[in-house]
């Protein structure tokens, strides 16, 4: 497949990593000194010990939409977009120029919000929602170490049909080594992941502590966020435990009780780090949400109150 990964962060660089040494036809659509590092020393995965699990040597990678396409040959067949949900607005140009008629745009971004966007930028018709679970971090530009054993992309049509484009794509991914499915739902998915990400990092970022501490010390509150999501998907027409299942609430704990010990998401790393952040884009998705049907959000919304002056600061 010729395939356009947009960004090379922890997301990306994963991702790009493992298609490429699949030998599938990738190219990067990066920027700066994330073009720079890829150019000159390609691109590297590790392994939850340190050893190498997937290297690019030279990846086709540039900072124009129109070069990635002469580079492979024509309109790539699947488009992984792997940035912030903040940032699909300004990739609108780039996204027109790579999205050919039978090109399938993917989100992987956490929360609710990022098929939606990109629909808006390409037409709904080119977009699969994905379903990333994976702890990768860049550790510098061009590297990216994986935290886990967990790697994980689901994708689906949003309406819950089968289509040869996602069959082709869940194939490849098994082929580069990733556990791919397609649920019954992959908008159910996209809340179940909200489920866990959002109140690891939303709470975590409040108060500046791990997995470790939200599963023990503030257990409660954690729990109490993990389900206020659960409310709002229900109201929403998704129920996240199957029938016979445990809580979903708690099935998301039993999860995070067998996370490592430090781990932390991104948003909760950018805030720490006084950066931009997806704070909207996971709690304040959650927050609208709840609001449209109904269903309360108290602790998103204290959350919200306690990050919100800080991500202010942090945009100037």
């Amino acid at each position: 497949m010729r395939i356009v990964v947009i960004g090379a962060g922890g997301i990306g660089g994963w991702l790009g990593a493992r298609l490429a040494a699949a030998g599938e036809d990738v190219g990067f659509l990066v920027h700066g000194a994330t073009l720079e590092a890829l150019r000159a020393g390609g691109l590297t995965l590790l392994g939850p010990d340190g050893e190498t699990v997937a290297r690019a040597e030279r990846p086709l990678a540039s900072d124009d939409a129109s070069s990635l396409l002469d580079a492979l040959g024509g309109h790539p067949d699947a488009v992984l977009v792997t940035t912030k949900v903040d940032a699909i607005a300004d990739l609108g140009p780039a996204l027109r120029t790579l999205t050919g008629p039978e090109t399938t745009v993917i989100s992987t971004q956490n929360g609710v919000d990022a098929p939606h966007l990109l629909a808006d930028v390409v037409g709904a018709e080119h977009v699969v929602p994905g379903v990333a679970r994976v702890y990768a971090q860049a550790v510098e530009r061009g590297t990216i170490a994986l935290r886990s054993g967990l790697e994980s992309l689901q994708v689906g049509e949003s309406d819950g049909s089968r289509s040869p484009r996602v069959d082709r794509l869940v194939a490849a991914l098994r082929v580069a080594g990733l556990r791919s499915s397609t649920p019954d739902s992959i908008l159910a998915e996209l809340w179940r992941k909200a489920a866990f990400v959002v109140p690891q990092g939303g709470l975590g970022a409040a108060v500046d502590a791990p997995i470790s501490e939200l599963r023990t010390t503030y257990r409660d509150a954690y729990r109490a966020m993990i389900q206020e999501i659960v409310d709002v998907a229900a109201a929403q027409g998704h129920a996240l435990a199957a029938p016979g299942e445990a809580p979903y609430a708690d099935q998301v704990l039993a999860f995070a009780d067998e996370q490592p010990a430090d781990a932390t998401t991104s948003m909760q790393r950018d805030i720490a780090a006084g950066l931009p952040s997806e704070l909207d884009a996971q709690v304040g998705a959650v927050r609208r949400a709840g609001d449209d049907a109904g269903a309360p959000t108290p602790v998103h919304d204290v959350v919200a109150g306690v990050l919100g002056p800080r991500e202010a600061a942090a945009r100037g």
